[in-house]
């Protein structure tokens, strides 16, 4: 017998899966809409999006499906929940390897409880409820399902819609990884800078000719400056690029910039702001920067870098920035040099859980109570 009625259950279920696949549609504009994206240096965040478009399909198919009692909804519905069990038992067991190192005192916390234990393991009973809830004999029903080894016949019976299904994510997907996947080599061919020659309070644009990269976004291109990433980042057109520093520099700033693009990283820009002085008066110098070890690799846990600071009178400051770069992103750091109390100031770089390939770049910069400046040029590492 076919109960035609449609269970409260699925009813619900229906509109939690079309919630979610607004939800991931909503990701999908957020992430395409925003300046973000162009931070990235990885290939793999060009097609990240993937995920979501093909989640937000399958969410629409199911919650359609679920509302017109179709059999192979029932069918997709099992697959992804027991998919979905999976794969968050693999991430909670992800996650909880890479806590190991925590302090026992984080640890024994009530939030860290909550966040790492409680919370998977309620969606792990959620999941596991709605599987139980599926095959129960009265829902199992309203999909004209029979009995538990019907399977085969669904499959028979929906083979035309499962085979529309199939091609038409294999379709979304080849466009998608068509679209944002680079097609070519990236190569920074040229970066200038308007104002050339800025004066306190001018609004500083740097722009950027790149050519390659995917046939829907370009290449993903992001300006780093002195320890930070910063720049409204906007496309001018198929192959240039432009960054706007978000707040005008005081006299005497000088910074200095590098634009990274896909794989790819322009050499060092220096900008000076107005007037830039390096006064002599009080012999303020940096000598002798030593980087240890000289070729790090990735077992190497830290660099240390050293270096000579004279004055003739007292140094208020003497600060290492630094930036880096690896596969999946990049980041920055400044910070002050301690000093050893014979003029040798050290400091470390953490390169323990950096990947192979990755770049760091670094520059000194030391102050007396004079106001004068030194700088050294930026140095460059690979691991």
């Amino acid at each position: 017998m076919i109960i035609s009625k449609r269970p409260l259950g699925v009813t619900i279920l229906a509109i939690l899966a079309f919630i979610g696949a607004i939800i991931w549609v909503g990701s999908v504009i957020a992430f395409l809409s925003g300046d973000w994206i162009l931070y990235k240096t990885s290939y793999s965040m060009r097609i990240m999006w993937i995920k979501p478009i093909i989640m937000a399909i399958l969410l629409l198919s199911l919650a359609y499906g679920f509302l017109k009692g179709l059999r192979w909804s029932w069918f997709l519905g099992v697959i992804m929940l027991t998919i979905g069990i999976i794969l968050h038992v693999h991430g909670t067991l992800t996650f909880l390897g890479t806590l190991s190192s925590y302090p026992d005192q984080l640890k024994n916390s009530m939030p860290y409880i909550i966040a790492v234990y409680i919370i998977p393991f309620l969606i792990l009973v959620i999941y596991g409820l709605i599987l139980f809830y599926l095959t129960k004999p009265h829902v199992k029903t309203y999909f004209g399902i029979g009995q538990p080894g019907d399977i085969t016949s669904i499959v028979k019976g929906s083979k035309r819609t499962i085979v529309f299904i199939v091609a038409v994510l294999a379709i979304i997907a080849g466009i998608c990884i068509w679209g944002f996947t680079p097609s070519g080599d990236i190569n920074i061919i040229s970066v200038s800078q308007t104002p050339e020659n800025p004066l306190p309070g001018d609004a500083i644009t740097v722009i950027a000719e790149i050519s390659g990269g995917s046939p829907f976004l370009g290449t993903s291109a992001s300006l780093h400056y002195s320890g930070r990433m910063e720049g409204a980042v906007t496309s001018i057109d198929d192959n240039k690029y432009s960054f706007t520093f978000p707040h005008p520099f005081e006299d005497g700033t000088e910074k200095w910039y590098v634009i990274s693009a896909g794989d790819k990283i322009s050499e060092v820009y220096i900008l000076q702001v107005g007037h830039v002085e390096r006064s002599n008066i009080t012999s303020l110098a940096i000598t002798d920067v030593i980087q240890t070890p000289e070729k790090p690799t990735t077992s190497t846990s830290s660099v240390e870098i050293s270096a000579k600071v004279k004055s003739n009178v007292t140094i208020s400051k003497v600060t290492l920035e630094s930036m880096r770069f690896y596969e999946d992103g990049g980041g920055s750091g400044s910070g002050p040099m301690r000093s050893d109390g014979n003029g040798t100031y050290e400091k470390l770089i953490s390169t323990q859980d950096y990947e192979s390939g990755t770049r760091v770049f670094y520059r000194i910069t030391a102050k007396d109570e004079s106001g004068n400046t030194a700088v050294t040029p930026v140095y460059m590492f690979t691991l």
